[in-house]
């Protein structure tokens, strides 16, 4: 019994162990999403340090601030998980590092990334090579490229490592030659500038990152093949000035922009000045002829270089002087040129001002006679009545005919009003106009259908007061169409007529078909508005007061519309 319990309990011990082994095994009994190999690999050689970083982006896979995880390295050769029981190997954040690298490092390593949900896994490359070159080269190197006749820079490939360790530094070499800090050469950081590149620039660089881990100095590089491109950089170009003249005034000031672009990836080596017939132009602002410092903005193709030529005063000496802007570069030295010259005469006091006189008095004239033209045209016709020929002899008895619905009460008792008491008032009584008023003038006992023709045919004009609702019934517009006469005048236009209107109008769809057209065509004098510029002539009374009180403006209107009494013979061809 009792041999029989130590062989159950073995078996239990090695089932144990073997889940801790696969718990450990590079890939598990779990399932992991495997990424493959990553692309990069990663170089060193023989008794420096190499640093492995995991390929997997765990950004991308999960939210890595949030989320705990941790990450396992496996060396697929043996198949056994990567610990810190040796000193040589220090594990950090998503890191491995390799102290005293040897040969038997070179392999394929898988970085498992464990979350409590998931498991990801991708494996890269660590290439651990001899060194076989005498210039200090690599055997395997990075390849970087930078263009001819400009500045431009290289880049170590370990800056990614630089946050990972204490006290980190990095020197250059050329060759095996430590490279120093000169007009060539400038180191920051992990860049390393190089100016005026020429082709002999090309070769290896090497980048030796120096840093303090576990308490002791270590020290790793990489070598970088440059490789310097003589084809990109185009020769500069001069956009502005393009051989310009310029007119100015003597005493003014004058500021030209000099605009150089240059097409170019590495930052250009192209210098921008402004110079006369008498040498290059002064820096020194205090001078009245000076250039102002070159500023310089980056484009999508390359670089926008401009300086600026000012002149805080022309003089007599600067005028037909060339300036000109030139750029200074390896490739080309373009220029252009600007030369100033005096400003014509100013003819403008010659010819500007009576023409902006004349102008103007023909603009005010249009505008007052747009303003006053009523007013204008009842002066003419009162002072210089001979201009327009006379109504004698005409075939036509009267002035005028007066037309208004005698249908309803109300509104058209104030209109029956207005054309029995007040009409007569103004226009016989004051203007001497003969008007003839249905039911005043007709005779007793004749055919309304009739005297309505016959007043018509011996009329000057027709004159059609209505108010709000005299026009806007049923049995107004069957008045109006019972007087033949007055219905034919108002649609086939046969007589000059004017609409008086003598209250507002509010819906103005229930008029008469041919009234409302006829409104829309010429318009409607008004009697019930009145306008505040009119208002102080109100005031002076017209020897009339009724229910409707209209304007001083209103009557105005109403004998400008009036036929015309003038004395010239029937032959003569003016009018106004």
């Amino acid at each position: 019994m009792g041999q029989l319990s130590l062989i159950f309990l073995a078996a239990v011990l090695w089932a144990a162990e073997c889940a801790v082994i696969a718990t450990k095994g590079p890939l598990g009994n779990e399932s992991c999403v495997d990424y493959k190999e990553a692309f990069e690999r990663f170089f060193s050689i023989p008794g420096e340090v190499a640093i492995l970083q995991c390929p997997l982006d765990l950004n991308a896979l999960f939210n890595a601030t949030e989320t705990a995880y941790n990450i396992t390295w496996y060396e697929e050769r043996t198949g056994s998980e990567i610990t810190e029981l040796e000193q040589s190997v220090i594990l950090q954040k998503n890191q491995v590092f390799f102290f005293n690298v040897s040969m038997q490092h070179q392999g394929k390593y898988t970085c498992v990334v464990r979350t409590e949900r998931a498991c990801y896994k991708q494996a890269t490359w660590l290439m651990v090579n001899e060194m076989t070159s005498e210039n200090c080269v690599r055997p395997l190197t990075g390849h970087q490229q930078i263009d001819a006749h400009v500045n431009d820079l290289l880049s170590c490939p370990l800056r990614r490592y630089m946050k990972s360790v204490d006290s980190p530094s990095i020197q250059w070499y050329k060759n095996c030659e430590l490279l120093q800090e000169d007009e060539k050469f400038a180191r920051i950081k992990d860049i390393l500038h190089i100016r005026n590149i020429h082709l002999d620039d090309a070769g290896f660089y090497t980048c030796k990152l120096t840093f303090r881990l576990g308490g002791v100095i270590r020290e790793m590089g990489e070598t970088i093949e440059c490789v310097v491109d003589d084809s990109y950089l185009r020769k500069p170009q001069v956009i502005d000035p393009v051989n310009e003249i310029i007119k100015i005034e003597k005493g003014a000031s004058f500021r030209k922009d000099c605009v150089v672009v240059v097409r170019s990836t590495g930052i250009p080596m192209v210098e921008v000045i402004w110079k006369s017939e008498e040498g290059l132009i002064s820096n020194l602002r205090s001078h009245r002829i000076h250039q102002e410092p070159m500023t310089e903005g980056q484009t999508d193709d390359g670089y926008r270089l401009v300086r600026t030529l000012s002149v805080s005063n022309i003089t007599e000496d600067d005028f037909y002087l060339n300036f000109t802007c030139q750029a200074v570069s390896p490739r080309e030295n373009p220029t252009g040129h600007v030369t100033l010259i005096p400003v014509d005469p100013d003819l403008f006091l010659f010819l500007g001002l009576p023409l902006g006189s004349v102008a103007l008095l023909f603009v005010l004239v249009v505008l007052l006679c747009t303003l006053f033209k009523v007013e204008l045209a009842l002066w003419v016709r009162t002072v210089f009545p001979f201009l327009y020929k006379t109504t004698d002899g005409d075939g036509k008895q009267f002035d005028a005919y007066i037309a208004y619905p005698r249908v309803l009460e109300g509104s058209s008792e104030k209109a029956e009003i207005f054309a029995m008491s007040t009409l007569p008032q103004v226009l016989e009584g004051q203007y001497g106009y003969k008007l003839f008023i249905l039911g005043r003038d007709g005779l007793p006992g004749e055919a309304v259908v009739d005297v309505v023709q016959d007043a018509l045919s011996r009329c000057r004009r027709l004159l059609l007061l209505y108010t709000a609702s005299s026009l806007c019934s049923p049995e107004a517009q069957e008045w109006a169409e019972q007087q033949t006469g007055l219905y034919r005048a108002l649609l086939e236009n046969s007589l000059s007529i004017v609409l008086l209107e003598l209250e507002e109008i509010r819906e103005p769809l229930r008029l008469p078909h041919s009234v409302r057209l006829l409104k829309e065509k010429q318009g409607a004098l008004q009697a019930w508005k009145r306008r505040k510029r009119w208002a102080f002539m109100d005031r002076k009374s017209e020897g009339h007061m009724t229910t409707f009180n209209p304007s001083a403006r209103f009557w105005r209107e109403v004998r400008y519309h009036m036929p015309i009494r003038g004395k010239a013979k029937a032959t003569s061809l003016f009018r106004f």
